[in-house]
C-alpha cells in the first residue's frame, strides 16, 4: 500500500512538468483534431456513486447518481447527473467548437444486514443473547444523456474547454425487506432493525385489521425523470496523436424531476383472518420537484481518440 501511495503521488509530481515541457515542444502536424473530426471515448465520474445509502435530505439527488429516499421516507429519487461511466462522441464544427453528446448507465445492489434480538429464544429465556439477521436489499439504477456545445480555448496541446448541455436523467428502484423474527399469532409486532422502523409508514397497523404492520418490499411504478441544465469547464491534454485526456469540473445550475407513484407491501396478523396478511398500499401519488442553486457540483475525467 506504501509503495503505491509513493507511486501515486510520484506521478502527480511529475505529470504538471511533463505537460509543461510538452506545451514548450513544437507541435507535429495532424498530431491535433481540425474541423470535422470526431471524437469518440468514455468518461467517469468518481463523485457519483461513492455512497449509496437509505434515508437522504430531501434535494440532495441532483450531482450524485443514486439516491433512495427524500426526507419523506415514503417517495424516492434515483437520479444522475452524470452517469459513474458514459460513452461519449463529439464532433468538431470548427477547431474551437464542437457539438458533443454522452450517454450512461449507473447502479448498485448492496444488501444491508444487521443483528437483532432473537423474541422465540428471549421468550423462552430472559436472559438469552440469541440474534437474529434482518436483510435489506437495495437495487437502484439508473441512466442520462445530454447533448451539447463545447468550446476550446488556446492551441497547444494542454487546452482550456468549457460547455453547456441538456441532460436527461432516469432512474428507479427496488428495496426488499427480510426479517429474521416472523410475524405470528403469538408475536405480532416483533424486534426489527431500526432503520426498518424508520422507513415504516404503516407503524399502527392498516384498515384497523392488523394493530401492527411492517414493509417487505418498496418500488416505484416506473421510472423517475428529470430534465436539466448542465455546465462544465475543465481542460483536455493531448498526449498522443489524436488522443486525449480531459478534466472537468460539472454544475447543474436548474433541473425539473418527476418521481412517480411509490408503493409498499406490508404484511401484519389480520385478527379476522387470524393469519398473516399481505397489503399492496399506494404511499405516495408521486411528485414534482424544481431543483436550482449552487451545490449541484460533479467532476467528469475523460479519453477521447479522434478521428477524420
Amino acid at each position: 500500500m506504501k509503495k503505491l501511495v509513493k507511486y501515486v503521488v510520484s506521478i502527480l509530481l511529475i505529470l504538471p512538468i511533463t505537460i509543461v515541457e510538452a506545451q514548450q515542444k513544437p507541435i507535429p502536424e495532424g498530431f491535433l483534431p481540425s474541423a470535422g473530426s470526431v471524437g469518440i471515448g468514455f468518461s467517469i465520474n468518481p463523485v457519483s456513486g461513492i455512497r449509496a445509502n437509505s434515508q437522504f435530505k430531501s434535494k440532495e439527488f441532483v450531482g450524485e447518481s443514486i439516491k433512495a429516499a427524500t426526507a419523506v421516507p415514503y417517495e424516492m429519487f434515483i437520479l444522475a447527473q452524470e452517469p459513474m461511466a458514459s460513452v461519449r462522441l463529439k464532433y468538431k464544427v470548427s477547431e474551437k467548437l464542437a457539438v458533443k453528446g454522452s450517454v450512461g448507465f449507473s447502479g448498485v445492489y448492496f444488501k444491508y444486514r444487521e443483528y437483532v434480538t432473537d423474541d422465540v429464544a428471549k421468550k423462552n429465556n430472559p436472559l438469552s443473547e440469541d440474534v437474529v439477521v434482518d436483510n435489506i436489499n437495495f437495487n437502484l439504477s439508473g441512466g442520462g444523456a445530454s447533448v451539447g456545445l463545447e468550446y476550446t480555448g488556446g492551441s497547444r496541446k494542454l487546452r482550456f474547454v468549457c460547455g453547456a448541455s441538456l441532460l436527461y436523467s432516469f432512474g428507479g428502484a427496488v428495496v426488499n425487506f427480510d426479517y429474521g423474527n416472523q410475524i405470528t399469532a403469538m408475536n405480532q409486532a416483533p424486534t426489527n432493525m431500526d432503520i426498518a422502523e424508520d422507513l415504516n409508514d404503516a407503524k399502527a397497523g392498516i384498515n384497523g385489521d392488523i394493530a401492527y404492520a411492517r414493509p417487505i418490499k418498496r418500488y416505484n411504478v416506473g421510472f423517475e425523470h428529470g430534465v436539466g441544465l448542465m455546465c462544465d469547464l475543465g481542460i483536455e491534454w493531448f498526449f498522443a496523436e489524436k488522443l486525449s485526456l480531459g478534466a472537468n469540473v460539472t454544475f447543474t445550475p436548474i433541473m425539473m424531476a418527476w418521481q412517480p407513484q411509490t408503493y409498499t407491501v406490508f404484511e401484519g396478523y389480520s385478527q379476522a383472518q387470524a393469519a398473516v396478511t399481505e397489503y399492496n398500499r399506494l404511499v405516495s401519488p408521486g411528485s414534482r420537484t424544481l431543483i436550482y442553486g449552487t451545490e449541484n457540483i460533479g467532476a467528469i475525467l475523460s479519453l477521447h481518440y479522434y478521428f477524420k
